[in-house]
């Protein structure tokens, strides 16, 4: 017989939005590849929700994190019921 805990599940899901850029947005994906890869050690999944015109010049850091991050959405995303869609197989 297992235990509840067992059973359940974890989604740590971290929302942000960024006006300008800099180099504040590498240091962002960096810490979020870090603390999925943390977060995965523990069973837990992790769902970034990111927007705004700061990425708009940094897609070398966007595709970086796409290449190494399970689930990155943005509000456009989230519109077309991605979110629930990641959420349904995480659970399911």
């Amino acid at each position: 017989m297992s235990s509840v805990n067992e059973k359940q599940k974890v989604i740590a899901i971290e929302t942000n939005f960024y006006r300008g850029t800099g180099s504040k947005p590498q240091e962002i994906v960096n810490s979020y590849i870090q603390r999925q890869n943390e977060l995965k050690r523990c069973n837990i999944d992790f769902i970034w929700i990111t927007d705004g015109f700061g990425w708009k010049k940094q897609k070398n850091q966007m595709n970086f994190a796409f290449e190494r991050l399970d689930y990155i959405l943005n509000i456009s995303f989230i519109k077309r019921g991605l979110l629930e869609d990641i959420i349904l197989s995480i659970f399911y």
